[in-house]
């Protein structure tokens, strides 16, 4: 049975003021008009939901079941159009990104920060796994938006907006301090050990398109998750490390590492928010983005 949902409205308004011409005024539409959609609703239900009392109108029996169940839907109705003007309003509701930990100390913690000044109430949620297992959380609706590397090969399913660009780089402890001296051909750095970071990662997938491009095989002695782990390995020499300039920035000028030229240079990278296509974004989530674009305009 499908019956117009603004039935029930009227017939809740004439229940709540058991008075026919009150509801009227309430609603804004003609007495008539409310008289005629009681009597369609009831034909609908095949029931008398009112009867007539020299003060208005009281309910029926099956006019008093009615209203305890349109009661409670028009208390939810109420209840998410508050929860909705709160969530537009910024006074409640969750803003879920998926970030890297390096990306998030490296760039995001201060948007984080002034996003929390603005909009205390919000709760945040940050997932930090591999690109790859996050833009698979993103298609199950379980982030917002995605803040990475973009890939080489954008799918049509995804909205990139750039965000400005990194710098991939080789990188040594003092053990190969020599090597950073001159120039090298990736086939070169293939005879020392190299750490990379595993799949799925935007990184890996940059620097093997690069390798396959250049008919290079680089073999890595160990795939590392985390890029921060990744550095902490080279710094303690266990092998050369590709690793993004901008995340060690200061041990370079502290020369506790050292940059690895190579040529061909290795093409700068841009970085950015990756959302689903054509997907409605919450209020939490759109304010972030403003705020990110705003500064990136």
């Amino acid at each position: 049975m499908m019956i117009d949902l603004e039935l029930y409205r009227i017939f809740y308004e004439v229940a709540c003021t058991s008075n026919i011409t009150q509801a009227s005024m309430n609603l804004n539409i003609s007495q008539p008009a409310v008289t005629k959609h009681i009597q369609n609703l009831e034909a609908q239900l095949g029931t008398s939901l009112f009867v007539r009392n020299r003060k208005g109108v009281i309910l029926t029996e099956s006019g008093k079941k009615l209203f305890l169940y349109i009661k409670q839907a028009m208390n939810l109705i109420s209840y998410a159009e508050k929860e909705i003007d709160d969530m537009s309003h910024l006074s409640t509701g969750t803003l879920r990104v998926g970030i890297s930990t390096t990306l998030t100390k490296k760039f995001f913690l201060k948007y984080i920060k002034q996003y929390r000044q603005l909009y205390p109430h919000i709760i945040i949620e940050i997932s930090t796994d591999p690109t790859g297992e996050l833009k698979e959380k993103l298609k199950e609706g379980n982030l917002d938006f995605i803040i990475a590397k973009m890939p080489k090969h954008r799918s049509p399913q995804y909205e990139y907006k750039v965000l400005g660009t990194l710098e991939d780089v080789f990188v040594g402890n003092k053990d190969y301090e020599e090597l950073s001296k001159h120039k090298h051909s990736l086939e070169e750095l293939s005879n020392y050990p190299i750490l990379l970071q595993k799949n799925p990662s935007s990184s890996r997938e940059f620097l093997d398109d690069i390798c396959q491009e250049r008919h290079v095989e680089l073999k890595s002695i160990m795939n590392i998750a985390s890029s921060n782990l990744l550095i902490d390995f080279v710094k303690i020499g266990y092998g050369i490390g590709f690793v993004t300039k901008q995340y060690v920035l200061e041990e370079l000028s502290q020369n506790e590492l050292f940059e690895i030229p190579v040529s061909p240079a290795i093409p700068a990278r841009e970085f950015g928010i990756i959302s689903l296509k054509d997907n409605f974004l919450p209020f939490s989530a759109q304010a972030m983005l403003d705020l990110l674009l705003k500064e990136y305009e």
